[in-house]
């Protein structure tokens, strides 16, 4: 009802009806608003609940610290090595550093979270925005959420610390700038928005390595929806390719590789499919996500019978994160997936599930809708895996686990989200470093999980070249950058941070990143002082594989790179690690270090 003023004073008249239409409209825009919020919601409690920091994470916060320190993009000062797989959420957490009160691995925690749901909103609106603008006017219902938001290892990386959010962030607003570029006819597309559209598709490669191959996918998805002139398409490209190609040639120039130390140290241009296809069979079993998968699938059907697309532009949209989805397997495939249960499947997901995370309940969707929903809950509530979720062939050892429980059950805390946590599981560790500091020592520490050296060996002391803070050998290496001062050394047995153990030949068949374990006498001879090489045991290392290192550290090519990450960074090193990347990258050494002199020395 309305006032209005007349000659007796104000009168209360009706308002007028609003317009059918527009009635419809909003009833279509708050249902539209519920079938984004609930999934959504859900995902956020799960991701909270969830919420916690594994070691790899801790890996980042290190760099960051050191970034933040004035150090440079290093773990250890004086090694510039690339222990990142992910440089945007590497910087991004320098960023934040420098702003949050909040220590960086709690930073890493809640922004990573954020940034996951924030993701999936921008996806499902994406989605959302894809069937209105095929004139659907009915509600929409989730129907991919329901699949995505009901599987356990989905919550764990809502956080962990990593680049995962990013990830998710990456993809939904990638999906959501496709459907924008799609709503809009050929020729109305403004240029800057297109270029700015294809620079932050070029950012897939920066948010992780392996999203290259979708970055390429969705950049040749912008051009056939634009359908460009020669020019636009030249100007198009080269944006996207400008910030990726610009880091590789900083990469290249500052840490004298082609790739980033994990990806060396996995060894990601090998082939090891069987241990792919483990992966895969790993993460569809305990879910029994064929289920879902196959009903979806019908949904498309259903969808697709009532309604197919009628134009080149639409299925070139809705068949895009299908093939970014299918490469990005195959590349998960040929490395041999993870040793963490879900982690590299979670982008594989979202990528498949995005056309048809909303659908319109025409005919026969909502019974498999119905069916998805109860598999959500059983799922949900009531599917989990072990410990282990793949056994390894060698006695021993396991190919994949569940790493959040992992770490929730070392540290003996359901939500394990700051250093401090995972710095506990290593008490003696921490004393070691308090006494050494006290006493004014400078010493190398060992982790008592590292099996090459006995429990009872005491400090070994530093060579007299390196920095003031000592050292510590360890296999977790988050860890030990948490334990570990900025100005000590963190030497890690696995290669992801040790220029010598990432080149080194494969040692044993593991894990992926645990197949290159550093022989003791390599870390004795870059580290300890020759001093303290009789207190080492010949059942770690003899006296003859010490020298044999030691030797084959100052010769040839193993030299050369040594040099590469450790001499002052000037033009001139610049430009010799830029023009030596390749050849450097391709470099191997043996593991038996007199095996490593005769190569190096012997010439």
């Amino acid at each position: 009802m309305n006032d209005v003023l007349t000659a007796d004073g104000p009168t209360e008249v009706a308002a007028p009806a609003p317009h059918p239409l527009r009635r419809r409209l909003a009833r279509l825009y708050r249902a539209d608003v519920a079938a984004i919020a609930l999934p959504t919601l859900v995902f956020a409690i799960m991701g909270w609940h969830r919420r916690w920091i594994t070691d790899d994470g801790l890996i980042f916060t290190r760099t960051a610290r050191q970034i933040l320190a004035g150090n440079g993009p290093v773990y250890n000062q004086g090694e510039r090595v690339e222990t990142a797989t992910s440089t945007l959420w590497q910087w991004l957490l320098a960023l934040l550093g420098a702003i949050s009160p909040l220590d960086l691995a709690r930073t890493a925690v809640y922004t990573g979270l954020f940034l996951s749901v924030a993701g999936l909103v921008v996806a499902l609106d994406g989605t959302r925005r894809l069937f209105r603008g095929l004139a659907v006017t009915r509600p929409l219902v989730p129907v991919g959420a329901l699949v995505f938001i009901a599987v356990p290892s989905v919550w764990d990386f809502a956080t962990a610390g990593m680049e995962t959010g990013l990830m998710l962030a990456w993809i939904g607003t990638s999906w959501s700038l496709l459907v924008r570029t799609w709503l809009r006819p050929v020729g109305a597309e403004h240029l800057g928005r297109t270029l700015s559209t294809a620079v932050f598709f070029g950012l897939g490669p920066l948010v992780r390595p392996d999203l290259g191959a979708t970055a390429v996918v969705l950049a040749v998805a912008q051009l056939l929806l634009i359908r460009p002139g020669l020019p636009r398409a030249l100007a198009t490209l080269g944006c996207a390719g400008l910030l990726p190609l610009g880091y590789e040639i900083f990469r290249m120039g500052y840490y004298g590789l082609v790739v980033p130390m994990p990806a060396l140290t996995k060894e990601a241009s090998h082939s090891v499919w069987g241990r792919g296809w483990d992966y895969l069979i790993d993460y569809l079993e305990p879910y029994r996500l064929w289920v879902p998968m196959v009903l979806v699938l019908v949904v498309v059907g259903l969808v697709l019978d009532r309604r197919r697309p009628a134009d080149r532009r639409t299925w070139i949209l809705v068949a895009t994160p299908s093939v970014a989805a299918f490469g990005q397997s195959l590349y998960v495939l040929k490395v041999g997936g993870d040793f963490m249960h879900g982690r590299m499947w979670l982008p594989v997901l979202l990528l498949v599930l995005l056309p048809l995370l909303l659908a319109p309940p025409v005919r026969l969707v909502l019974p498999a809708v119905a069916l998805i929903a109860v598999w959500a809950l059983v799922c949900g509530v009531f599917l989990r895996t072990g410990i282990v979720t793949t056994p390894s062939s060698q006695p021993g050892q396991n190919q994949v686990w569940n790493e959040r429980d992992v770490y929730a059950g070392w540290t003996g805390t359901k939500n394990p989200t700051t250093a401090g946590a995972h710095v506990g599981t290593l008490p003696s560790v921490e004393k070691g470093f308090r006494d050494a500091r006290d006493s004014g020592r400078r010493v190398l520490l060992v982790d008592p999980g590292y099996p090459m050296f006995p429990r009872d060996l005491p400090p070994l002391p530093l060579r007299a070249d390196l920095l003031d803070s000592g050292g510590l050998i360890i296999g977790r290496l988050g860890v030990g950058g948490a334990i570990t001062p900025l100005d000590g050394i963190v030497v890690d047995v696995l290669g992801l941070a040790n220029t010598v153990g990432a080149h080194i030949e494969q040692t044993a068949n593991a894990a992926a990143g645990h197949e290159k374990v550093l022989p003791a006498a390599w870390n004795i001879a870059l580290y300890v002082d020759p001093g303290g090489y009789p207190l080492v045991p010949a059942t770690t290392a003899t006296q003859e594989q010490i020298r044999a290192a030691r030797a084959a550290l100052g010769c040839g090519d193993l030299r050369e790179l040594l040099e590469s990450v450790s001499a002052p960074m000037t033009p001139s090193r610049f430009w010799d690690n830029l023009t030596g990347a390749y050849p450097r990258t391709s470099l191997r050494i043996p593991s038996d270090p007199v095996a490593a002199e005769r190569k190096f020395c012997e010439r």
